[in-house]
């Protein structure tokens, strides 16, 4: 329990300094300030009137109301927008800037509790063994990313004017419920998902325990009921990532198109787009771990590594890719940003005249949208990041292959399984007693759900979150190619 207290303590400690730090200093707000981005500023109403050639009389101009201001501009316009570096004054105005910043700003902390958890319990094994609350941190982290995709998401149907926009978050749901159905059902000594020797160890840990309180069950839900619910919260995520995963297509597209002399940030933003399809590889058993862990190559006596060794690169693989694609961020935002010059670009090529208001609401509401769009991009990421740390830790997955635990030292006798009726206190029941025996209760709640669990549940979901970046940033450079051409 001492191991509990130093991290309750670690807790309590990290919220008083975020609470002081952020008010101050914020990482979300040196993110899109401190970067060097860049945004178009929307032409006022005399400089369009100047280069419209639209005469200005001065007496009726005095006369006119808000109303009259309003007037048309041809769309063929010779306009170079002017440009102005991002102040945290300009941020304040955004939309979905509060999520943004404490998006960022929560897992950056959280990953600090992670780190020092980590460090702690590595050098006193026994903490492995305890309530690790850097878990909570994690779970919270992604409620957080879930629920900002799912405020990013609602826009379309808030607005009645993306229509087309629900439908194609509608086709997307559904395609992945169907696609996830069918993946549950491969084989999975292919596909090392891991669901089945979760559900396995589940279904007897949970009759035994069911078995001792003298209740008469036939065991927990059936397997296809189980991933029936995993196709339904694949669907679900599914229709989350359809949008971020055609706004980071479109953003890697035009930044490759800005970075012609700067070699390292094109390999750079190449290296983003195919990690996550590469990192989805590594759970396909006979082209990752048949070759690294187990295939024997030429005159060596044994595989390039232990099958604890895979796991362990595997893990460092998905943070280090997911932090590549963090450092390219600003290169995407300010590829985002440049759509205000081209969109000004594409009216030059169109007929007709446009008013003044609708002029500058083209520009204007690329900047509006720009945490909109960093939500989108930021989102996913961090989606991979939480869920491959509690894979690690629920897991019980080390960092560098096999856990260093002495068996002396952390070998404890199992206590007995505690039954519900002990846990309902009475007149008679002492504190110290209701004490114990809520603690016999969490340590039987941890044999149902073993390591083995969650190793199942939360390597398919680092796998699907991987997986459904590449599909979903793949359909969206698809698309890009195939209307660049057109």
């Amino acid at each position: 329990m001492a191991v509990l207290g130093v991290q309750l303590v670690v807790t309590l400690l990290t919220i008083s300094i975020m609470q002081k730090v952020t008010s101050r200093f914020s990482i979300g707000k040196w993110f899109l300030c401190k970067t060097g981005l860049i945004y178009y500023l929307h032409p006022s109403d005399d400089e369009l009137r100047k280069v419209a050639g639209i005469g200005k009389n001065k007496r009726k101009w005095e006369a006119e109301t808000e109303e009259d201001k309003t007037f048309t501009v041809p769309r063929n316009l010779d306009l170079q927008l002017e440009t102005a570096r991002i102040m945290p004054v300009d941020i304040l105005q955004l939309k979905f800037f509060s999520e943004f910043i404490w998006l960022i700003d929560y897992s950056v902390f959280a990953i600090i509790v992670y780190a020092i958890t980590e460090a702690y319990c590595g050098i006193f094994p026994r903490g492995s063994k305890e309530v690790n609350l850097s878990m909570l941190w994690c779970l919270l982290l992604i409620g957080f990313a879930l629920k900002s995709l799912c405020n990013v998401t609602g826009l379309y149907f808030w607005n009645a004017e993306a229509a087309a926009e629900r439908s194609l978050v509608l086709v997307g749901g559904s395609f992945c419920f169907v696609l996830a159905l069918a993946l549950l059902l491969i084989d999975e000594s292919n596909l090392e998902i891991g669901l089945d020797a979760a559900y396995s160890a589940f279904n007897q840990s949970a009759a035994v325990f069911l078995e001792r309180q003298s209740l008469d069950s036939d065991g927990p839900a059936s397997k296809l009921i189980i991933k029936l619910c995993f196709a339904v919260w694949c669907g679900i995520t599914g229709a989350l990532f359809v949008f971020p995963g055609m706004r980071v297509s479109r953003m890697h597209w035009d930044a490759l198109r800005h970075c012609h002399e700067r070699s390292f940030l094109k390999i750079l933003i190449y290296i983003n787009l195919v990690s996550p399809f590469l990192l989805s590889l590594l759970w396909i058993r006979p082209l990752a771990r048949h070759y690294f862990s187990v295939r024997i190559f030429g005159n060596m006596e044994g595989p390039l590594m232990s099958d604890s060794a895979f796991d362990s690169m595997r893990l460092w693989l998905c943070l280090v890719l997911s932090l590549l694609r963090l450092l390219s961020a600003p290169s995407c935002f300010q590829a985002y940003l440049n759509l205000a010059q081209n969109k000004m670009e594409s009216l030059k090529k169109e007929a007709g005249r446009i008013s003044n208001v609708e002029l500058k609401k083209r520009v204007a509401i690329i900047f509006y949208y720009l945490c909109v769009v960093g939500l989108q991009y930021i989102a996913p990421i961090v989606l991979c990041v939480a869920f491959t740390l509690m894979n690690k830790t629920m897991g019980g997955y080390g960092w560098f292959g096999q856990h260093n635990f002495n068996a002396e030292e952390c070998n404890q006798q199992q206590e007995p399984i505690a039954t519900i009726s002990k846990l309902i206190p009475t007149d008679e029941t002492t504190f110290s007693e209701a004490r114990e025996n809520w603690l016999v209760a969490m340590n039987s709640f941890a044999t149902i759900f073993s390591s083995e669990v969650f190793r199942g549940v939360f390597g398919f979901t680092c796998w699907w979150m991987q997986f459904l970046s590449f599909a979903t940033i793949g359909c969206g450079l698809a698309y890009q190619s195939y209307f660049d051409k057109a």
